[in-house]
């Protein structure tokens, strides 16, 4: 099962990594889409003053608006607030009457902050960092009698790259790859496992879908899930052994993400060349 489980999140990763539309070329998101051809064989005024994709092609097919517009309007890094919800899947399927697993739901709040790349980046389009606090929770039963329950606290640290595959104006895929290093600060245990650290230290996938809600504000609902644990290292497992069984932490993610305008002081980036403006709008084109 955890093998499947590990394909199943990493192929949209590889997916979107290796086959996107969005495969960046000099800074600009160039795919083969018809709506890519038709921007090509348009003319070239595709930008207007705020530097915005507003006019329509020669076959009067709509061009497809950038998620942010590079015209010095916005910072390229602020912050991201994210609440969410845990539960730890059983990989163990041994449900007889006598010995059963049963994952809890926990809860979690995570804040952070990111940065986008010069020019939209190559593969990875922007990085995020955040600390947090999350609770991991489950349980196993053995015969009638015998119930064993966990309840786990942790303050967590975590980085992530993130690629964006845009699929219109305002919606979007976002694969990630990053780390996580967790320090229990609290349990809840009954009895006492003896085979779990203090200190967990994984690399994680992360998908989501994201929608922009105004040009400010996106949100993106996000599943993450450990690729490999360094500790405890348990011959390259990435799920947890806890009792006598082991666990998966599937983690429910809502982020919020904000874009910040440009202050009265700061001063908006200068491009070396005519088409380091062009690019930089083009980003997530």
């Amino acid at each position: 099962m955890s093998s499947r489980f590990f394909l199943l999140l990493f192929f949209p990763l590889t997916f979107s990594l290796g086959f996107s539309q969005n495969t960046i070329k000099n800074g600009t998101f160039r795919g083969n889409t018809k709506k890519n051809k038709l921007f090509k064989k348009s003319n070239s005024k595709l930008l207007n003053k705020k530097g915005e994709f507003t006019i329509q092609s020669r076959s009067n097919s709509r061009v497809k608006q950038s998620l942010i517009d590079f015209n010095g309007q916005y910072r390229m890094q602020h912050i991201y607030l994210s609440p969410g919800l845990t539960f730890m899947f059983p990989q163990n399927f041994d449900n007889s009457n006598d010995y059963k697993r049963r994952g809890r739901m926990g809860f979690l709040f995570e804040a952070g902050a990111y940065y986008i790349f010069e020019n939209g980046g190559n593969i990875f389009n922007y990085l995020d960092y955040g600390l947090g606090f999350k609770r991991l929770a489950g349980s196993q039963f053995i015969n009638v009698g015998e119930k064993s329950i966990f309840k786990q606290n942790y303050l967590s640290g975590n980085v992530n790259l993130n690629n964006i595959w845009q699929l219109s104006d305002k919606k979007f895929l976002q694969s990630s790859i990053g780390a996580n290093m967790d320090l229990r600060v609290s349990q809840f245990e009954e009895p006492k496992p003896l085979n779990t650290d203090q200190l967990i230290f994984s690399f994680h996938l992360k998908v989501g879908y994201g929608i922009k809600i105004s040009k400010t504000l996106f949100i993106i609902p996000t599943v993450e899930t450990p690729m490999i644990n360094i500790k405890k290292w348990e011959d390259g497992k990435s799920t947890y052994g806890i009792f006598d069984s082991r666990y998966r932490p599937i983690l429910f993610k809502l982020r919020f993400i904000w874009l910040k305008n440009l202050g009265k002081g700061d001063c908006p980036p200068v491009p070396t060349n005519p088409d380091d403006e062009i690019n930089k709008r083009n980003y997530m084109q």
